[in-house]
């Protein structure tokens, strides 16, 4: 069977776990898998006995249903085509107007039972260990970087109403063993520095100790450190144990390629450069690099990098500051954990949260990383006063803690355009606006804090109310006047009269432009219509 894995061509911090799976799962059958990302002519032109679409949010339905529907046109027969994933999940109805699919290939929830897509037997393919090889079939390059990626739990007993895990994976239960995981990825892919654990509620595991204790043998103990046995020793390995393909030979010859530059020697050098030659020409690439691995290989082992670095362990989604207690902390300690997550979604959570944080500083943890929640049942206010505490709690304990405020978006729409109902358009503008000049991250110190975001909550909602460019190009509207020339005629409107501004200003660019101006902001609105270069549009 010949079979191809699609992910849209959208924006993507990890790698298609799902399809990763999926690969594993019909090289075992002895399939003939490949990969591609968005659309690609050599595909089209190809016959596919099977092909599986992969989806991520909601928010990516336009790019996502084009991708569909160009696979429908060039698919062999539109019965072998399957869509899955997170948007497959949350709105296959949606999925199924837009297309004409049926719901039997769309593919919800977690893919644990293959007779979904006709086949019988019993693989359970979420359990399954990811096939790394696919990923070098592509140029594009998943910021999360070559890791681990895996789950020791699936589900969270929590069923928070802005979540879409109770839809994606609505039972809490203990998936396969880690030690199997990670001991399958090294014996065929070679071992990996980080390791990204995904589980939504780490802290439910029954049994953490023991997942502590096999996370430590696994290499991961606090102050873990890794030496990479680099690409030619991977690939060296692999094709002892008879694995063959392009794609290594492919990934061979690149590295040895750009390898040559560390050569100093240069009796090495023509010794090295002698075998590459010679290697263009031969069919059989991994034997010809057997046979001259006793050449080689001495090389590599001389000028390769052995420093060791740094191994850090990552529970991606965060800890539930509510379960964090002395005894699952003593735990976590132990782990290479940087940064510990922790989810601060509401103000009422203050005081977990706060002693969660102390709790982690008690056992040596010095770097956290914070998802606050805004946009959903909060005040802007709300989202001021968390960030706050956490700039004070950077003071009081000597740590650092960076803070990434996450703007909610209900998982019913295709869009980012919902608006909190505490919230205005011009306030999301305007914390997007200070979020895009720091790339997302408010940082630990509070220099930043303080003149992003204001020294009082009274200057805070002032920024919120501040033009777009006057936010983004702070240094330069300030140093020319503009700045100031609006802050007056802000100053001059009562408290009634601001809101109402947040409210009128919160229309697009295009319609202000075109409207006639209440009065009372007459004078204030040419502010709004600024451009970087100071001119007035």
């Amino acid at each position: 069977m010949k079979v191809l894995l699609v992910e849209p061509n959208y924006k993507n911090k990890y790698p298609p776990i799902g399809l990763m799976k999926i690969s594993t799962y019909h090289k075992m059958l002895g399939d003939e898998v490949h990969f591609v990302k968005g659309t690609s002519k050599d595909i089209d032109s190809q016959v596919w006995d099977r092909i599986y679409i992969t989806t991520l949010f909601t928010f990516y339905f336009d790019i996502t249903i084009k991708t569909i529907n160009h696979y429908l046109k060039i698919a062999n027969d539109i019965r072998s085509l399957y869509v899955g994933g997170i948007m497959a999940s949350l709105m296959p109805e949606r999925i199924i107007d837009a297309t004409g699919m049926d719901m039997e290939h769309i593919l919800v929830g977690l893919f644990t039972d293959t007779s979904k897509v006709g086949d019988n037997n019993s693989v359970n393919i979420d359990q399954l260990p990811l096939d790394y090889d696919i990923l070098d079939e592509i140029t594009y390059k998943y910021p999360a970087g070559d890791n681990y990626f895996s789950h020791t739990s699936r589900g969270c007993p929590n069923h928070c109403p802005f979540c879409a895990i109770p839809i994606l994976e609505p039972h809490f239960y203990v998936t396969n063993n880690i030690k199997k995981q990670i001991e399958t990825i090294n014996n065929k892919y070679g071992p990996k520095q980080n390791l990204l654990l995904l589980d939504n509620n780490v802290l439910n595991t029954p049994n953490l100790k023991e997942l502590v204790d096999d996370l430590c043998s696994l290499g991961f103990e606090r102050g873990a450190k890794f030496v990479d046995p680099g690409t030619y020793n991977i690939i060296m390995s692999r094709y002892h144990k008879g694995d063959r393909s392009p794609l290594l030979d492919n990934k061979l010859n690149t590295y040895l390629d750009s390898f040559k530059a560390r050569i100093k020697s240069s009796e090495m050098l023509e010794k090295f450069i002698k075998v590459l030659i010679k290697g263009e020409t031969i069919s059989d690439f991994a034997t010809y690099m057997l046979d001259q691995e006793h050449v080689i290989s001495p090389i590599i082992e001389k000028y390769r990098n052995k420093n060791p670095k740094a191994r850090y362990l990552d529970f991606n989604q965060g800890v539930d500051a509510r379960k964090i207690n002395d005894e699952n902390m003593f735990q976590l300690s132990r782990l290479s954990i940087r940064p510990l997550r922790i989810a601060f979604d509401s103000i009422n959570l203050s005081k977990q949260y706060i002693n969660a944080v102390k709790i982690a500083h008690k056992y040596g943890i010095r770097e956290i990383s914070n998802y606050i929640l805004f946009n959903y049942n909060d005040t802007p206010a709300s989202l001021y006063e968390r960030l706050l505490i956490n700039i004070e709690l950077n003071k009081e304990l000597g740590i650092q803690i960076f803070s990434f405020p996450m703007k909610y978006s209900p998982i019913n729409r295709i869009d980012r355009n919902y608006i909190g109902k505490f919230w205005t358009r011009k306030a999301l503008s305007a914390i997007s606006a200070i979020l895009q000049v720091s790339n997302g991250v408010v940082a630990a110190g509070s220099n930043f804090f303080l003149k992003a975001f204001g020294n009082t909550l009274s200057e805070y909602f002032e920024i919120l109310a501040m033009p777009r460019s006057l936010i983004m190009f702070r240094q330069y509207f300030e140093e020319n006047g503009t700045t100031n020339s609006w802050r007056e005629e802000y100053n001059r409107l009562d408290n009634v009269q601001r809101n109402r501004l947040m409210h009128f200003v919160s229309k697009p660019v295009s319609e202000l432009k075109k409207m006639k101006y209440p009065k009372e902001f007459e004078s204030i609105i040419p502010y709004y219509l600024i451009s970087y270069n100071g001119n007035r549009a």
